[in-house]
């Protein structure tokens, strides 16, 4: 997820709103967790003290009631603010307000006497962004919150309610919840990343990365047991007049019009990618005249669409499509994609719109 800068190898650099949207669902959804999970616990222990006749009933709700106000307030003020200004949110920004949601938990609550698992939340986030520094700053910060929190409990506590059953019955309870609604949200978080480091969010196919993963993937499948295996690349005739005449927005609906095409072409034998710009990419294990017929059913395909602009002119497009495929002396993914780069310049060179192999 991140790249190093050539000055400075633990620099952070900057990063994009999708980004910055998954970082602010885990953490909005984690303070709600924690609220919701501490309410319910604090819920049943007012019925129990005030039930039991161990406390009087209005203290005991003012001082039973301030975690779970804090945090929800917590929680709202922040879900209110990102809406409103768009925080950016950084990975120490976030490990930074995580911490404070959890030094509020702690210190605010009186009845759990078991939250010391919830120390490890930010832990967690920190491993998952993998960053090496903020991970050993993390587990120090995350060791001390668990010690100060341990002393407390023993400080305040009475011996009546050290011996408990009920309190540490309910603390194992509420800490077992709590983590796994953590552990729940973690892993949408880890998926949303890892959709977003793979897909091109503006046609929602696979993106360059992807594309060579997979093809690597089946060179190597290749190699065990011999099938059919080929390349497609297909490049937007004159794109750059596109946007130059047109405007970028009309140029993205053209290429998210294409992706269309590629989409319906493709099929469980066929990967399509978003390969960079105005190229597309499809691995298809098809023979060579399959391979071929499926070029052609996508280039007339998109040379017969009709793209209207906002103004209501309507525009035709074509595209030129190299094909190359697969012989035992190309050693490396690079080198079989070489010869497909190859097939489209001529294509290009011929008079374009025209499929070569």
């Amino acid at each position: 997820m991140f790249t190093e800068d050539k000055n400075n190898k633990h620099a952070v650099p900057a990063i994009n709103q999708e980004e910055w949207n998954i970082r602010y669902d885990i953490l909005k959804h984690s303070l709600w967790i924690f609220a919701k999970c501490l309410l319910c616990l604090d819920v049943f222990w007012y019925i129990v003290l005030v039930g039991g006749g161990y406390a009087p009933i209005f203290t005991t709700l003012k001082e039973i009631a301030i975690a779970p106000a804090v945090l929800l307030l917590s929680a709202g003020a922040f879900q209110a603010c990102y809406g409103y200004f768009k925080l950016p949110l950084s990975d120490y920004t976030i490990q930074i307000l995580l911490n404070v949601a959890v030094t509020l938990i702690i210190t605010s609550d009186r009845w759990t006497h078991s939250l010391q698992a919830v120390c490890i939340l930010p832990m967690i986030f920190g491993l998952i962004i993998g960053n090496p520094r903020l991970i050993d700053l993390q587990v120090a910060i995350s060791a001390a919150m668990m010690i100060v929190q341990f002393l407390a409990i023993e400080m305040e506590s009475t011996a009546q309610w050290k011996g408990s059953m009920l309190l540490n019955l309910s603390g194992i309870v509420f800490d077992i919840v709590l983590m796994a609604r953590l552990i729940l949200q973690i892993r949408k978080y880890t998926q949303m990343l890892n959709t977003q480091t793979t897909i091109d969010s503006l046609t929602r196919l696979f993106n360059h990365e992807a594309f060579y993963t997979e093809l690597d993937k089946q060179l190597s499948e290749f190699q065990e047991a011999a099938k059919p295996l080929s390349i497609l690349i297909a490049d937007i005739d004159n794109f750059k007049k596109v946007n130059d005449t047109f405007g970028h927005a009309y140029g993205d609906k053209v290429l998210r019009v294409l992706a269309g095409i590629f989409s319906e072409e493709s099929s469980d034998k066929c990967f399509v990618a978003r390969y960079g710009g105005e190229e597309f990419a499809m691995i298809m294990e098809l023979n060579q005249s399959d391979a071929i017929t499926k070029a052609e059913t996508i280039r007339k395909c998109f040379e017969q669409k009709k793209i209207p602009t906002e103004n209501g002119v309507i525009n035709s497009f074509t595209i030129s499509i190299g094909i190359a495929f697969y012989h035992p002396k190309y050693k490396t993914s690079s080198q079989f994609f070489q010869k497909a780069d190859e097939a489209l310049y001529k294509a290009k060179a011929g008079g374009k719109n025209r499929v070569c192999v």
